[in-house]
């Protein structure tokens, strides 16, 4: 039944990515009036979100910068249905990487490296980075790439999401409860590990950091599994700059992870993925309830819980 399920989704929206990418585009159109102005998608977060992040901007700027949003989020939808069929030549039109030299210098290390960032431009194209324009200066292929994922409580859309960013692409995806174990035991050989790192993290965290002008509690994966592992961290940017014309920048945070004080890693990410919003203030996900988790209600979760045991 669940092969059965899959398939009747899996088809019509396989044949729906066949069609022209200009009409693709058209119904991010009709995506965007529906998003924003039949179903109001979590529009009070986004405008909260906004409005926190930028308490200087005035409703009407945080009205204009809401509508960008919703037709930034439109595009994506639109295409990551149409890169099911997309061919490589023109995904490599598509997106590029800026500065393919950064992953080679550890290539030739042959040593697993770790790439945080957040959700900006299209992150659902990241799973095609093999076939972006300069990728082959990068010396990884498809094989070497590792892209960390939550899975879905819906094993429908959970096969569905996995098809989509899997189809046509080497690309493996490692579950995030399988993470660390992957990267620790892979540590020495070349690989590439992505891990989009700016979502709520589980109560009880310990990084605490100023971002987007609040309090903000921060994943720890990164920063222990990278001391864990020995690997380099860098921090990966993906900026729209055209309608369907992606840039991938890259910044190195460490390339030892051991000799940084505790915090380092994770305040690095911050203000690099900070200033990209700040930069570009639509190209980021802000329907997420990113501050749903405030800092007291981690630090009473800490108190209410057992210490842990060494075992």
């Amino acid at each position: 039944m669940r092969k059965v399920l899959f398939l009747l989704g899996a088809i019509p929206i396989y044949l729906i990515s066949m069609l022209p990418l200009r009409f693709h585009y058209f119904m991010s159109g009709v995506i965007v009036f529906f998003l924003n102005r039949v179903l109001g998608y979590r529009r009070s977060v986004i405008i909260m979100n906004f409005s926190r992040a930028f308490p200087h901007l005035r409703y009407d700027k945080i009205e204009e910068l809401t509508t960008k949003f919703y037709k930034n989020l439109a595009e994506v939808i639109a295409e990551s249905v149409k890169k099911i069929s997309l061919s490589k030549k023109q995904i490599s039109r598509m997106c590029r990487i800026e500065n393919p030299y950064l992953m080679k210098k550890f290539y030739d290390k042959n040593v697993s490296v770790l790439f945080v960032g957040g959700h900006t431009g299209n992150w659902e194209l990241l799973g095609k980075m093999e076939h972006f324009s300069n990728s082959e200066l990068t010396g990884y292929k498809g094989e070497h790439i590792n892209f960390v994922y939550k899975k879905q409580k819906s094993n429908f859309v959970n096969d569905i999401l996995l098809w989509i960013r899997t189809i046509d692409s080497n690309v493996t995806l490692v579950e995030s409860k399988a993470a660390a174990r992957t990267i620790l035991k892979n540590k020495d050989r070349p690989a590439c590990y992505f891990l989009l790192s700016d979502q709520a993290p589980h109560p009880g965290s310990k990084f605490l950091v100023s971002f987007l002008n609040q309090p903000t509690l921060m994943i720890n994966g990164p920063e222990v599994i990278s001391r864990a592992a020995g690997c380099p961290v860098i921090f990966f940017d993906m900026v729209r700059e055209n309608r369907g014309k992606y840039v991938v920048r890259l910044t190195e945070i460490t390339d030892n992870p051991a000799s940084c004080e505790p915090g380092y890693i994770t305040n690095t990410f911050a203000r690099l993925l900070e200033k990209s919003i700040q930069e570009n203030p639509d190209n980021w996900l802000w329907s997420h309830k990113r501050w749903k988790r405030g800092v007291e209600d981690n630090e009473l979760h800490k108190k209410n819980s057992f210490p842990a045991h060494n075992m």
